[in-house]
Order: structure tokens, then sequence, then C-alpha cells
């Protein structure tokens, strides 16, 4: 390492030029993930370069500069150094394994100093100054990371990080996007994508000039809105990255641009509002939204000041999607919109014999005439079974006369869909050769309530096909509101999206089926409770015993929330299982900020210790504990979270594992091999929080600040001297979230 004087001049006309910026590693000139991926909290600010797995690897200075900032922690960046360039900008490396020497004994003093393993040190422009391509450090796989590499960051002076790849490097790519799949997203009341309210998703096909195409042109009523599921990809590399722009242009006009370019950190939390969260957590997808809300803030992301939520002038309209990365390699969608209003359709026998039947299907709303039809069969417990060949089909006035083959009719219900003379779609029409075998009082209905970011529907599904006029009543003890059902599938029927706030003081929900004078009645008990930004609202449970408290910046748009108990739920695997398993709702839409959730618990529960509120993370495939709070005279616990999840109560007794360490117990070692302290631990219930609270690590009787690597869940020091010859001792504690604590001494021998 070489030291150099820069003098304060150079620095005060950092900006009047520029220079040539160094790529940080010699090993790989590869990276794992890139600017502006999604991480929900937060997006990804930097490259992950990868080195090759392995720590160890010289880290150099990609610019001119002085380094102005050390720190380590056990969380975040782990070790991680700051630069400011000679260029005013601010790089940051971190994950790293060890400092170059000179700060490496400065970081060993800051420890000692603030007897600490985390450190935060300042340093002035004159002290540790560097030239491109001196090493300033060492890769590693410190802090929050899942293996060996370089996070790097290349932010302005004031610290607002940018995208490397723009503004720093120069990398060689042609490997365009790769689009993957296209959602439309209604917006408005009364809104429908191919003659549905619902989000419609759409696969892409790419033709031999590598264009990509809708699959169908698409029928739109209402404002709507676009969200894509795309990836970039580069040469040679199984990764997938974040694209760096995208571009929705409409008849030729530009309507909507995302553009990564640079992101400051305020900006992170509004993440979650960038993709379609509810697709997302249904996992059918990472779509980016092509607009954004009213009540969604407007961030360095999006470039225009247009909203992206479009409404379209009867007939047909030129979609284009441009996605572009770094090096402008583009990637183009194509397709068309048919701006329509909607239309239904029935159908009526004309004719039959042993092989067909001629079905006529007549416009009863919206009096364009019919076309065209697409039609599938459904079995009687509503799974679609196979779409149905059409023989024949023959245009006559504004009906069209379809002819279906009889034989896979059998105990089959028919879905019609209607294409009119414009190409838009015609709501489904349900109809049946066969005589039900049930009819409404043989029924059992299911309700379900899907909650969107406008407004709500609710969805009755029954257990079996018979024909029914499906009815929804809103109710308290004193009034009612009723709504019609639309029969979506044979088994299916589904409300109008509804305002949140027709749930305002209802008690009670229910679902009436009628045919031909028969007519059940099934009521069913939901606690809605309207709320939204700027409300502070609270609901509980029907047993009573599980309660969710909303503050003021909880949500981003008006919603409701409720708590339905969990009869199906991924088993407590570790623990003892405490309580109901509370879904708290709706779990798709995405949070501003936290909420608090409480759980009842039983008297006899009074005097058990190490309870806790659990929440289940889909992705871990676990129960994950959150800090928790015990009222034992009000026999409840209470936690905050940020996530509307599955939640639960878990008592856990178990105390951590201190699975292997190194140096072993009796273990006789070379003075060469003992240059370091590695311990695995891990705790299967509630975890050990990355804290210097969570260890004592003692060596020969003196306490060491040790590393802690969260992922591998291991303790590391570094021995700094070596070991004199002869027996020492390590004495180790570890403690889970809930105090419990497992304890190991040893001796080893040096020779």
């Amino acid at each position: 390492m070489n030291h150099h004087f820069i003098s304060f001049v150079l620095f005060l006309s950092a900006g009047l030029f520029s220079q040539d910026i160094q790529w940080p590693t010699q090993v790989s000139r590869t990276f794992s993930s890139n600017f502006g991926e999604n991480r929900d909290d937060h997006f990804h600010m930097g490259l992950d370069i990868k080195t090759n797995g392995r720590s160890g690897e010289k880290i150099i200075a990609v610019e001119d500069g002085y380094i102005h900032r050390m720190t380590s922690n056990y969380n975040g960046y782990g070790k991680a150094l700051y630069l400011t360039s000679i260029s005013g900008h601010e790089v940051v490396y971190g994950h790293l394994d060890k400092f170059m020497p000179i700060l490496e004994k400065v970081w060993r003093l800051q420890q000692a100093k603030r007897r600490s393993y985390k450190v935060d040190a300042h340093f002035s422009q004159r002290e540790f100054q560097v030239k491109k391509g001196d090493v300033i450090g060492y890769s590693g796989n410190t802090g929050n990371s899942f293996g060996a590499h370089l996070h790097f960051e290349y932010r302005t002076s004031k610290s607002v990080p940018l995208n490397p790849l723009t503004m720093a490097f120069d990398l060689p790519d042609h490997v365009m996007p790769i689009p993957k799949k296209l959602a439309l997203i209604p917006i408005s009341q009364g809104s429908m994508i191919n003659a549905s309210q619902l989000i419609q998703t759409m696969p892409l096909f790419r033709d031999k000039s590598g264009i990509y195409h809708f699959a169908d042109t698409v029928s739109v009523f209402g404002e709507f809105a676009f969200a894509i599921e795309a990836v970039d990809k580069r040469e040679g590399g199984n990764n997938i990255y974040q694209f760096h722009r995208v571009e929705l242009i409409i008849d030729g006009k530009m309507k909507f641009e995302l553009d990564y370019s640079q992101i400051p950190f305020k900006h992170g939390k509004a993440a979650k509002t960038v993709i379609q969260y509810d697709l997302k957590r249904k996992n059918l997808g990472e779509f980016q939204k092509l607009y954004r809300l009213e009540e969604h803030p407007k961030i360095s992301i999006h470039t225009l000041e247009n909203s992206g939520i479009l409404q379209l002038t009867p007939g047909f309209h030129s979609v284009e999607i441009n996605i572009f990365d770094a090096k402008e390699n583009k990637a183009v969608i194509r397709g068309m919109v048919i701006g329509t209003f909607p239309m239904s359709l029935q159908a009526k026998e004309i004719l039959r014999d042993d092989k067909v039947i001629t079905l006529a299907l007549s416009p009863i709303r919206g009096g364009l005439p019919i076309r065209d039809a697409v039609v599938y069969s459904f079995t009687s417990y509503g799974f679609p079974d196979e779409k149905v060949k059409i023989i024949h089909a023959e245009q006559v006035k504004k009906d069209l006369h379809i002819t279906l083959p009889i034989k896979p009719l059998h105990n089959r219900i028919l879905q019609i869909i209607g294409i009119n003379q414009l190409g838009g779609m015609v709501s489904p029409y349900h109809w049946t050769a066969n005589k039900p075998r049930l009819n409404v009082i043989d029924i059992r209905p299911e309700l379900k309530i899907a909650n969107t970011e406008r407004g709500l529907f609710f969805q009755v599904e029954m257990d079996q096909y018979a024909p029914a006029r499906a009815t929804l009543k809103l109710a308290n003890d004193n009034t009612f509101m009723s709504y019609a059902l639309n029969q979506i599938r044979p088994n299916t029927f589904l409300t109008e999206r509804l305002s949140h706030h027709v749930v305002k003081d209802m008690k009670y929900i229910d679902v009436e089926l009628s045919h031909e004078g028969k007519t059940r009645e099934t009521r069913f008990h939901y606690q809605f409770t309207p709320t939204g930004p700027g409300e502070e609202s609270f609901v509980i449970s029907n047993d009573q015993n599980c309660s969710i408290q909303t503050k003021k910046n909880t949500f981003f748009q008006t919603n409701i929330i409720w708590i339905e108990q969990s009869k199906e739920f991924v088993p407590v695997k570790d623990g003892f299982h405490m309580s109901p398993v509370y879904q708290l709702q709706p779990y798709d839409i995405a949070l501003k900020n936290k909420f608090r959730v409480g759980i009842r618990y039983e008297k006899d529960l009074v005097a058990h210790s190490n309870l806790g509120i659990y929440y289940y993370d889909p992705k871990a495939e676990d129960w994950i504990y959150t800090p928790t709070e015990n009222s034992r005279q009000k026999q409840i616990l209470t936690a905050e979270l940020d996530h509307l999840d599955a939640v639960t109560v878990i008592q856990d007794l178990d105390s951590p594992l201190i699975k292997r360490m190194f140096p072993d117990n009796s273990g006789r070692y070379h003075i060469k091999d003992v240059t370091q302290i590695k311990i695995l631990v891990d705790d299967l219930i509630s975890g050990i929080e990355p804290q210097e609270s969570s260890f004592d690590l003692l060596l020969n009787d003196l306490p060491v600040f040790a590393a802690y690597q969260p992922i591998k869940k291991e303790i590391s020091y570094r021995i700094e001297q070596p070991l004199t010859k002869g027996q020492h001792k390590i004495e180790f504690k570890v403690r889970d979230r809930m105090n419990n604590e497992s304890a190991e001494t040893i001796y080893f021998v040096v020779f």
C-alpha cells in the first residue's frame, strides 16, 4: 500500500474533471445482483460483485481519493469502507473480511476504545489517502451476506446511490432483457379486462425478429394499467438482473417510464409500491408497475408526471413496451388493446341429435353482433376440463350459431365466452346439456373476500354445480344491503368491486342461493374495519382472542382489515404451540408502516415463561419470532409487524445449539494452525439476535470482540498475536431471543 498526498485543491476541483473508474477487484468482472433490484422494503443500491465465492481476495480503490469512514456490524454491510473519490463521489465497499493493514489496526483500536465489535469511525481527507488501484481491503462474507462477495456502491457526494453500470463502469453486454409476462390491472369502479374485473396475466410470445407480442388482443373498459414481469441477462452467466429502464407507449405517445439510474435511500420504503404486491404475495410473479396510484409516492425512478393509468376511447389502440438494460440493449413488446364496453349474452339450444348440438348465442347487453366464441367445459366440482372444439359457426344477424360435439359434453357444464364485432370479450355464460343432479338446497357455499387497492370483492364458491342465482347481503341487526353476484365460472360467483366503506357497521354476511322457487341462505360472521391513512383502527377476531391495532401511517390507501382463524396451517415443528393460528387480512396488500398485533392466552398459561408471537414466513417456510411484550395481568402478548401474515403463540424453552467449535476441547494444535476461533451456533425456535448481548466470548479469561455472521450463524474471532505454547482456555455463552442460554468451556494445547 503506497501513501500519497492529494492536495485539498484537487478535491475542491473534483467536479471540474473526471477520470476512468477502475473495476474494484481483479478476481472477476461478473456480479450476482445489480442496482435497483426490489427487496420489498428497500431497493438493492449497488452491485454484488463475485469473488468466486472466496474471502481474502484483494479489493482496490476505483479512483484516487481518501477513506472517510470505516464500519463493522453484524448486520447490513458487515465490515465496510467508504471512500471519497477525487471525482466527488462516495464509494462503498461492503461485506469485507479485512481492511488494509493500517486500517485493520485502527479498527482494532476503535474496538478496544468502544469495547465493542461494532465500529463507526470517520476520518479526515488527510488521514487515509489512496490512489486508484491501491489495495484497501479483502473480500469477505461479513454482515447480512449469503456468501463471500463484494457489495459495491457508487454514490453522489450527498450519498445518493447511483447505478454503477451507467454512472461508473462500461462493461460489454450484447444480451437484451427478457420479458416474461404481462399483467393488466383494472383500476376504477366497473373497469374490466377481457370482461373480468380481476387482474389478468398473460404470456408473451417472441417472433423470429426478436420482438415480443401479446398472446391475444385485449379488450378493456374503464381505467386500467399495465405491469410487466421482465428480467435482464448477461453473456455467459446464469444470474438474472433488474432491467435499467422501461417505457410504456400508447398510440405512439409515452405514457409512463421507470428509470433505475439513481435512488435516494429515503425512497427505499416505497419499494413495495413499485411492484404489483398482491401478485407477488400470491406467488404469481414479480411484476413491476407501469403506473403509479395517486396515494403512492412519486420517487426518483418515476421520470414522468403521468400516472400511467389509462382510459381508452372505443376502438383499437397500439401498445409498445420498450425495456432497456444499462447498455441500451432493448427488448420490444407490441400488442393491441380494444377500448370496448360491457356486454353479455345468452345461449339457447336450437338443434340436437346423437352427435352434435347447436346453440344460438345472442347479445342481451351491449348490442354488438357476436362474431366468435370460445367454449370451455367444467366438471360438476368446478374444475376446468378442456377447451371444446367448435365444429361449425355461422353468424345470423347479431347472433352466432355454434355447433358442438355432444359426446364431450356429458356431465359437463359449458362456459361460453363470446367475442363481439370489435374483438372485445363478452361476459361468460354458463350452460349445460344435462339435468343437474343437485339443487340449491343441497349446496354448501364458501365465502372468500379479496381486498384490492381500490375496493373489495366477495366471492362465493359452491362445492358442486347447481343452477343458481346468487345474492350477497351485508347486514347488521337493523338493516342490510343486497348485492347481486355475477357467475364467472360454473361454481363461482363474484360481486362487482365494492367500496371499502360498505362493510362499516356490518356484523354478518348472508349468502342467498335461489333457483325455481328454492332458496338456501348461509350466514358468515366477519369483523371488518374500514381504515386508511390518518386513521387509527382496531379489529378483533370472532373468538375475541386476536386483535390488530393500526396506526395513522400504517396504510398507503383506504383499506379494510379483518382476522380469520385458520383451520389449515403449516405445523409448528419446534417449541410448544400455545394458541390458534390467526390469518391477518388482507395479507396481499403493501403496508407503509407497522401495526400492532395482540394475542390473548389462557389463564393457565400466566405462569409460563418464554411465550412469543411468531409469524409465518412463506419464503423461509418457517415460523419467525417477532419481539413480544407479555402483559401477564391482562394475559395478552403484543408485537409490531410491517406485513399481514399468519400469527400464533409459541413457547421456547430450548437452549441454543453450540454445534461446532474450533479449537475443539482437548485439541492439540501447531501454533501456526490456531489463527482464529470459529463457533457454529443455531437456535430452531426464537433464533439468535445479531447483537453483542447474545454472546460472551473469553480467551484465557479476557473478553474478545467477536464477529457474528447471521446467515451462517457463525461466531468468529481472528487472533491478532500468535498464541504462546501451552494450554489455553475458551469460554463461550450464547443466548437466544428468549434468553435461553448455552455455555461451553474448552481447553486446548498449542505446541
